[in-house]
């Protein structure tokens, strides 16, 4: 509820403006009935068919304007929901950029998806039917009850009876839903990642011809999804029912004393009565409506609770590091443009994922890693992004911790290339350039550098040739080349290339190669599993099982690194 009403706030004269006229409506909507009585009870009886016709010309107008308020508070709340709902989702994207990688581990693809949608929809949902409702259920409720106090309070006293109970009811079953909608969001999670992955991998899905297992899996999830649907939906149902049972048994007393007065003291109650069962519908259908706003509050509590979780991320520090981790450069001899220091670091805090990582490149140098998979390559490039802390040890860039920079200037350190990296829908030109600002000439000669000009010679439109979301209009290697065209256009100081020329031939990858030595004053990181790709680097790191078994030039490893040799054995042919 605090979400609410904490974004609520930005648009308080809207929501004020929606109040005031829900008010008006409801307090003419409750006219009505007393105008009705009045008419049977006294008009009619005189035979005064003047006073008739002016008192139904006043139902009449009291009916328009009723209608007339309603739909203009209705449109303009749903303007303020809409609105609300966009303010959520963008502070929840603005804060999903800003979210450490470890975070984004924690909380997963999937649940972040759901939160940026069923959950913000479930919060605006309600927001919009609390400003249409929240005001209207209760003055006519209350309204309704003051009303027939003053036409027989006796017949009130029945109705003022059952109230409490109704509220007892939707209490405890609020109570009791609030953790089955929260449990129910969690698992949806898993439903959205397994849709997600499944898209992904269709072709892998379908050439293994694995649709029946993806189906069943998909099935398992749906299916705990709709059983805890099925519960939630299951004690919500029993308000309705709970709730007209109690006041519909309040109606049936309020019919049996109305013909008990009218037998004992002989009195007219027929425009009483009718006037009373109106209001007693009127109270009905707003008790009717506060059960499903409750319903809906439900759903909202626990969707908030799990917005309110990633916005209350701490983000200042996006690599917080832990105290053993902390190093001044102070002793740093300045001799080294990156050092890492018996760096150690593991992703679940148990078992190291990589250990007691040393090494120092100097300025325009050029490093290059090699190793299996799984040996702790792109997480030796991802604790030098400074995407996560080390567990221990002390990482420098020009003799300044990486965990101590800003973010805006440890990300304008690196230009990077990932073997499969993210490609926005566009053209050519925003997918090398990538919202920077970053001139056609820069752009040409960045593609020229990746070996990619034939990729825009290719297209009719050049730097304006569309590409798909994910590249999937372009071949593995073309793609590749985009990246690494991406990853120099900037200019930035140190470009890491991360496996990104898997998909190339050795023909290719050796030009690409070359066009990257005209990168002056650049520090040049390569990872790959290619001799080929690294052994001109100035330090070759060999890395098993997270640790470094090998470390020098190309013919220094040859000599001596039994794991490097085995490779250029079987590449190379030596």
């Amino acid at each position: 509820m605090r979400l609410c009403i904490d974004y609520a706030k930005r648009y308080t004269p809207l929501v004020l403006f929606c109040l005031i006229t829900k008010t008006l409506a409801s307090f003419a909507e409750l006219a009505i009935p007393e105008i009705l009585a009045i008419i049977i009870d006294d008009a009619v009886p005189t035979g005064d068919m003047g006073r008739v016709w002016a008192l139904g010309g006043l139902m009449l107008g009291f009916a328009l304007l009723t209608f007339l308020l309603n739909v203009i508070s209705n449109r303009f709340s749903a303007r303020a929901s809409g609105r609300l709902a966009r303010d959520i989702r963008e502070d929840l994207f603005k804060k999903t950029l800003a979210l450490s990688a470890a975070d984004c581990d924690r909380i997963g693809t999937s649940s972040l998806t759901s939160r940026l949608t069923s959950d913000t929809y479930n919060v605006s949902s309600f927001f919009g039917r609390l400003i249409r409702m929240g005001v209207r259920a209760p003055i006519m409720t209350v309204g309704g009850v003051i009303l027939t106090l003053f036409i027989d309070w006796r017949l009130s006293l029945v109705l003022i009876g059952v109230l409490p109970l109704i509220f007892l009811v939707v209490y405890k079953i609020t109570v009791k839903s609030i953790p089955i909608y929260k449990d129910e969001q969690r698992i949806l999670d898993t439903v959205v990642t397994k849709v997600d992955e499944t898209a992904k991998g269709i072709r892998v899905v379908k050439a293994l011809s694995k649709e029946e297992y993806e189906r069943e899996q998909f099935h398992k999830r749906s299916d705990a999804l709709a059983e805890r649907e099925i519960e939630a939906g299951s004690l919500m149902a029993a308000t309705k029912p709970l709730t007209d049972l109690i006041l519909n048994g309040g109606f049936c007393l309020v019919v049996l004393l109305g013909y008990l007065l009218s037998m004992h003291y002989g009195i007219s109650m027929s425009g009483k009565l009718l006037a009373f069962m109106t209001y007693f519908t009127i109270i009905l259908n707003s008790m009717i409506m506060m059960t499903r706003t409750f319903v809906q509050l439900s759903r909202m509590t626990a969707s908030s609770m799990r917005i309110k979780e990633i916005l209350d991320i701490d983000t200042s520090s996006d690599t917080s590091p832990p105290e053993q981790a902390q190093a001044s450069s102070a002793d740093d001899d300045g001799g080294a443009y990156i050092e890492f220091d018996n760096v150690t670091f593991s992703y679940n805090k148990t078992n190291p994922d990589i250990s007691d990582i040393t090494f120092k490149l100097s300025k325009g140098q050029t490093l290059g890693i090699i190793g299996a998979t799984g040996s702790g390559k792109s997480t030796l490039i991802s604790l030098l992004l400074g995407l996560y802390a080390p567990d221990s040890g002390k990482i420098l860039v020009d003799g300044e911790s990486i965990t101590e920079m800003s973010p805006e200037k440890r990300r304008s350190l690196f230009g990077v290339a990932h073997q499969h990296d993210f490609i926005p829908e566009g053209d050519i030109r925003g997918t090398v350039g990538f919202m920077r600002d970053i001139g056609d000439e820069d752009i040409l000669r960045a593609i020229r550098m990746a070996r990619a000009e034939e990729i825009v010679l290719q297209k009719e439109g050049g730097l304006s040739s569309p590409v798909n979301t994910g590249g999937t209009n372009l071949s593995g290697g073309q793609k590749q080349r985009l990246l690494i065209a991406r990853a120099i256009a900037g200019e930035n100081p140190i470009v890491i290339l991360d496996d990104s020329s898997s998909a190339l031939d050795f023909k290719t990858d050796s030009e690409v190669r070359a066009g990257l030595l005209s990168l002056e004053g650049a520090t040049k990181v390569i990872v790959s599993q290619r001799i080929s790709s690294v052994m001109s680097a100035d330090l070759i790191l060999v890395l098993k099982e997270g640790r470094v078994i090998g470390r020098g030039t190309h013919s220094e490893l040859l000599s001596y690194c039994e794991e490097y040799s085995d490779i250029a054995r079987v590449q190379l042919g030596l």
